[in-house]
């Protein structure tokens, strides 16, 4: 398997951006992600970066034209998650409304969906729901993509208490995702490389220089890989609620 490089982070960066403002761009050679291995807030995390010749799109199977699952096989898809919630493994709701290339489509009420990602023309914001009315007729115009999620971390700081109680009640440690704008404008995909508390990883996000945060959906619903120097690394174990997940955010070549 490759190794990635691990990467020792001090102290959080200095350039901060406002919960409506919040952007990223992604950066660095065409069509590729990177991953890193690095160490923040006392724990390990896997920071997977697009670059700047990469798509970022979110896809939903309640969008127009949709026929299957995302395929680990299907190479000009470079990074593949779950995005936001699924309601049940009948319907395969999608908590909230979301935006797909422009096309809007009704999604289930969900109290935890305090924020959202939207993405234009390859740039991404992650901001509060006080915007989402705002934010939903920009990805509709803008042929834009949209989905909502709990807002984990807010203008650098740290709201754990918005991941759902009966996560937090899970005194067990597991594994998280979360999709963030960092401190210095870049876009990343963050996942927790070892099994801990909840707000231990919204702490580690905070110290690894996130200005804004969405939880991405996780337990068994969690499965997705991503590719990096012709290796394709698969991020979580291919639960039984996998043939479920409903809707995924995705950087594509």
């Amino acid at each position: 398997m490759k190794l990635f490089k691990w990467i020792l982070l001090g102290a959080v960066p200095a350039a901060l951006m406002g919960g409506c403002t919040s952007s990223a761009r992604a950066t660095g050679e065409s069509g590729a992600v990177t991953a890193a291995h690095v160490a923040a807030g006392g724990h390990r995390l896997l920071v997977m970066k697009p670059s700047a010749g990469a798509q970022l799109r979110f896809v939903s199977h309640k969008q127009a034209g949709f026929t299957t699952a995302p395929s680990i096989d299907d190479s000009a898809i470079m990074l593949n998650v779950a995005a936001a919630f699924t309601l049940d493994t009948e319907t395969l709701d999608v908590c909230g409304d979301q935006v797909v290339a422009g096309e809007r489509i009704a999604g289930y009420d969900d109290v935890t969906a305090t924020g959202h990602a939207l993405i234009i023309n390859n740039k991404v914001y992650i901001k509060s729901n006080s915007c989402l009315d705002e934010s939903i007729k920009a990805a509709v115009e803008g042929k834009g993509y949209l989905f909502q999620q709990c807002h984990i971390v807010e203008d650098g700081h740290p709201r754990v208490e918005r991941v759902p109680q009966a996560i937090r009640d899970r005194r067990a440690h597991i594994i998280y995702r979360a999709a963030c704008v960092m401190g210095d404008g870049s876009f990343a995909i963050v996942q927790g490389e070892e099994p801990m508390y909840c707000e231990e990883f919204v702490d580690a996000l905070v110290a690894l220089g996130a200005q804004q945060a969405l939880y991405l959906d996780m337990g068994t619903w969690a499965w997705g890989w991503v590719r990096e120097g012709g290796t394709t690394t698969e991020l979580a174990e291919h639960f039984s609620n996998t043939r479920y997940q409903s809707n995924w955010l995705q950087v594509v070549k």
